[in-house]
Protein backbone atom coordinates (compact mmCIF):
# COMPACT_ATOMS: atom_id res chain seq x y z
CA UNK A 1 0.00 0.00 0.00
CA UNK A 2 1.27 3.45 -0.94
CA UNK A 3 0.80 6.44 1.34
CA UNK A 4 1.07 9.84 -0.37
CA UNK A 5 1.32 12.81 1.98
CA UNK A 6 3.31 15.90 2.82
CA UNK A 7 6.91 15.23 3.82
CA UNK A 8 7.73 14.95 7.52
CA UNK A 9 10.78 16.89 8.62
CA UNK A 10 12.67 13.69 9.54
CA UNK A 11 12.24 12.34 5.96
CA UNK A 12 14.25 15.12 4.33
CA UNK A 13 17.48 13.08 4.11
CA UNK A 14 15.69 10.13 2.48
CA UNK A 15 14.12 12.41 -0.12
CA UNK A 16 17.46 14.15 -0.72
CA UNK A 17 18.96 10.70 -1.42
CA UNK A 18 16.21 10.13 -4.01
CA UNK A 19 16.98 13.58 -5.46
CA UNK A 20 20.60 12.48 -5.85
CA UNK A 21 19.43 9.32 -7.67
CA UNK A 22 17.28 11.50 -9.95
CA UNK A 23 20.31 13.64 -10.81
CA UNK A 24 22.37 10.56 -11.66
CA UNK A 25 19.72 9.23 -14.08
CA UNK A 26 19.76 12.14 -16.51
CA UNK A 27 22.35 11.97 -19.32
CA UNK A 28 24.16 15.19 -18.40
CA UNK A 29 23.55 14.90 -14.65
CA UNK A 30 25.66 13.44 -11.94
CA UNK A 31 25.85 12.99 -8.21
CA UNK A 32 25.17 15.87 -5.87
CA UNK A 33 28.13 17.28 -4.01
CA UNK A 34 28.09 16.86 -0.22
CA UNK A 35 27.28 20.58 0.09
CA UNK A 36 24.51 20.31 -2.50
CA UNK A 37 23.04 17.29 -0.72
CA UNK A 38 23.12 19.15 2.63
CA UNK A 39 21.46 22.22 1.10
CA UNK A 40 18.70 20.16 -0.53
CA UNK A 41 18.14 18.29 2.74
CA UNK A 42 17.68 21.61 4.58
CA UNK A 43 15.32 22.90 1.89
CA UNK A 44 13.25 19.70 2.00
CA UNK A 45 13.10 19.86 5.79
CA UNK A 46 11.72 23.40 5.56
CA UNK A 47 9.16 22.30 2.96
CA UNK A 48 7.43 20.26 5.68
CA UNK A 49 6.10 23.57 7.03
CA UNK A 50 6.48 26.10 4.23
CA UNK A 51 3.38 27.99 3.12
CA UNK A 52 4.13 28.25 -0.64
CA UNK A 53 6.33 25.19 -1.25
CA UNK A 54 5.44 21.62 -0.35
CA UNK A 55 7.12 18.29 -0.90
CA UNK A 56 4.79 15.32 -1.20
CA UNK A 57 6.23 11.86 -0.64
CA UNK A 58 5.11 8.43 -1.79
CA UNK A 59 5.84 5.96 1.00
CA UNK A 60 5.74 2.20 0.57
CA UNK A 61 6.18 0.35 3.84
CA UNK A 62 9.02 2.10 5.63
CA UNK A 63 10.62 3.52 2.46
CA UNK A 64 10.12 6.82 0.64
CA UNK A 65 9.95 5.75 -3.03
CA UNK A 66 9.02 9.03 -4.69
CA UNK A 67 8.53 12.74 -4.23
CA UNK A 68 6.92 15.75 -5.86
CA UNK A 69 8.01 19.29 -5.04
CA UNK A 70 5.24 21.82 -5.61
CA UNK A 71 5.36 25.59 -5.50
CA UNK A 72 2.65 28.28 -5.54
CA UNK A 73 3.53 31.57 -7.23
CA UNK A 74 1.49 34.71 -7.92
CA UNK A 75 3.10 34.69 -11.38
CA UNK A 76 3.77 37.74 -13.49
CA UNK A 77 0.19 38.97 -13.44
CA UNK A 78 -0.57 37.93 -17.03
CA UNK A 79 -2.52 34.82 -16.02
CA UNK A 80 -5.57 35.02 -13.78
CA UNK A 81 -5.00 33.76 -10.25
CA UNK A 82 -2.12 31.83 -8.80
CA UNK A 83 0.27 29.63 -10.78
CA UNK A 84 1.38 26.25 -9.46
CA UNK A 85 4.58 24.54 -10.46
CA UNK A 86 5.57 20.91 -10.19
CA UNK A 87 9.21 21.83 -9.74
CA UNK A 88 10.68 18.35 -9.17
CA UNK A 89 9.14 14.91 -9.57
CA UNK A 90 10.75 11.51 -9.13
CA UNK A 91 9.77 7.93 -8.44
CA UNK A 92 12.52 5.35 -7.88
CA UNK A 93 12.90 2.91 -10.80
CA UNK A 94 12.04 -0.10 -8.63
CA UNK A 95 8.70 1.53 -7.74
CA UNK A 96 7.69 2.43 -11.30
CA UNK A 97 5.09 0.64 -13.37
CA UNK A 98 2.60 0.20 -10.52
CA UNK A 99 0.66 3.46 -10.69
CA UNK A 100 2.71 5.25 -8.03
CA UNK A 101 3.81 7.98 -10.44
CA UNK A 102 0.23 8.63 -11.56
CA UNK A 103 -1.03 8.72 -7.97
CA UNK A 104 1.77 11.05 -6.87
CA UNK A 105 1.19 13.38 -9.84
CA UNK A 106 -2.55 13.50 -9.12
CA UNK A 107 -1.90 14.22 -5.43
CA UNK A 108 0.52 17.03 -6.36
CA UNK A 109 -2.03 18.62 -8.69
CA UNK A 110 -4.73 18.24 -6.01
CA UNK A 111 -2.44 19.92 -3.46
CA UNK A 112 -1.95 22.87 -5.80
CA UNK A 113 -5.68 23.09 -6.57
CA UNK A 114 -6.38 23.18 -2.80
CA UNK A 115 -4.19 26.29 -2.71
CA UNK A 116 -6.50 27.88 -5.32
CA UNK A 117 -4.02 27.55 -8.18
CA UNK A 118 -5.59 28.19 -11.59
CA UNK A 119 -2.73 26.99 -13.82
CA UNK A 120 -0.32 24.13 -13.04
CA UNK A 121 2.98 23.96 -14.92
CA UNK A 122 5.62 21.24 -15.33
CA UNK A 123 8.83 22.12 -17.17
CA UNK A 124 10.16 19.14 -19.15
CA UNK A 125 13.30 18.75 -21.25
CA UNK A 126 12.62 18.88 -25.00
CA UNK A 127 14.09 15.42 -25.62
CA UNK A 128 12.32 13.68 -22.72
CA UNK A 129 9.59 11.98 -24.78
CA UNK A 130 8.48 9.47 -22.15
CA UNK A 131 8.18 12.20 -19.54
CA UNK A 132 6.19 14.38 -21.94
CA UNK A 133 3.85 11.46 -22.70
CA UNK A 134 3.37 10.83 -18.96
CA UNK A 135 2.35 14.43 -18.26
CA UNK A 136 0.13 14.62 -21.36
CA UNK A 137 -1.68 11.49 -20.14
CA UNK A 138 -2.18 13.33 -16.83
CA UNK A 139 -4.00 16.12 -18.69
CA UNK A 140 -1.15 18.57 -19.27
CA UNK A 141 -0.73 20.16 -22.68
CA UNK A 142 2.23 21.78 -24.38
CA UNK A 143 1.63 25.51 -24.48
CA UNK A 144 5.06 27.10 -24.17
CA UNK A 145 8.58 26.64 -25.49
CA UNK A 146 11.55 27.50 -23.30
CA UNK A 147 14.72 28.47 -25.17
CA UNK A 148 18.03 28.70 -23.33
CA UNK A 149 21.18 30.67 -24.09
CA UNK A 150 24.23 29.14 -22.44
CA UNK A 151 27.47 30.93 -21.66
CA UNK A 152 30.34 29.40 -23.66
Amino acid sequence: MIDIRRIAEHEAAAVAALWDRMCREVPDGGPLTPTGLANITRMLSASAFHHQTACLVAVEGPAVVGFALTRVDPGDGLLPGLVGELAEFYVAPEARGRGISRALAAAAVDRLRERDVQTVRKLICAGAQREQEFWRAAGFEADMVCLSLYRN
